[in-house]
């Protein structure tokens, strides 16, 4: 079956999510780039133009909202006829440890890790169906993090919720053998993101041992795209040089 064309990438306006929204494009992907901010993804929108790639558009909505899978859906077939494939790599957290973690953010942790994605893979469903009848594998990529393995102080809550990542990718292999859907959750450690310097200063944990968001664009890239000798399913731990 042909790679998919049509891709939603949620968390597209910094780190990851931009740099695999850059790749894509250059792989002549037609792509919806949804983030909280409009600024910051009209960034990432001039630069893919920068590559001859016009064919996307930007969508400012946060992945926690009623109903946002289902808007970010629509917006994508309504441009581009379909959706092919969804990146979900919008992630947060408050960095609370246990005994000091409160139901607001026990809410938020699981809306924005977890329960978001899930909302979006459950409104692009039909559209994935519709993907493999027309030859197309549809795709599914989390973007998890070593906090779903081996949580630091801090991160436990944050870590469970993007276990569930973990979970949902096998869980759409499990469940999409009929419509042969490709899923993987990208489990990285530190990564040189705005997210990692709002809990953790380059005193404590320099540029040089933490990962380049490319660096995981790129896995997560070769994944929609079926480039991994990985298993379907499965998830991929990236380790950073601290954990060297």
């Amino acid at each position: 079956m042909n790679n998919p064309r049509t891709v939603i990438v949620t968390g597209a306006g910094s780190g990851i999510g931009k740099a695999a929204a850059d790749m894509l494009a250059r792989h002549a992907c037609q792509l919806v780039l949804v983030g909280r901010r409009e600024g910051p993804l009209r960034k990432t929108q001039e630069a893919i133009a920068e590559h001859g790639n016009t064919a996307h558009r930007v969508l400012a909505c946060d992945v926690t909202d009623a109903g946002a899978g289902r808007r970010i859906v629509e917006a994508c077939a309504e441009a581009f006829g379909g959706v092919d494939a969804v990146l979900s790599n919008a992630g947060g957290t408050r960095n609370r440890a246990l005994p000091d973690i409160t139901d607001d953010d026990i809410a938020f942790e699981f809306a924005v890790n977890l329960l978001g994605p899930l909302s979006l893979l459950r409104a692009a469903w039909p559209e994935f169906a519709r993907a493999h009848g027309r030859g197309v594998t549809p795709a599914f990529v989390a973007v998890s993090s070593i906090a779903s393995i081996d949580p630091f102080p801090g991160l436990g809550v944050y870590g469970c919720a993007k276990a569930g990542l973990n979970t949902l990718a096998k869980a759409c292999v499990n469940e999409g053998s009929d419509i042969g859907i490709r899923a993987y959750s990208v489990a990285p450690g530190a990564v040189e993101t705005p997210l990692l310097r709002s809990i953790i200063d380059d005193v404590s944990l320099p540029t040089a041992m933490t990962l380049a968001p490319a660096d995981v664009a790129k896995v997560a890239v070769e994944c929609l795209l079926g480039e991994t000798s990985e298993p379907n399913g499965s998830t991929i731990v990236l380790n950073s040089p601290a954990a060297a």
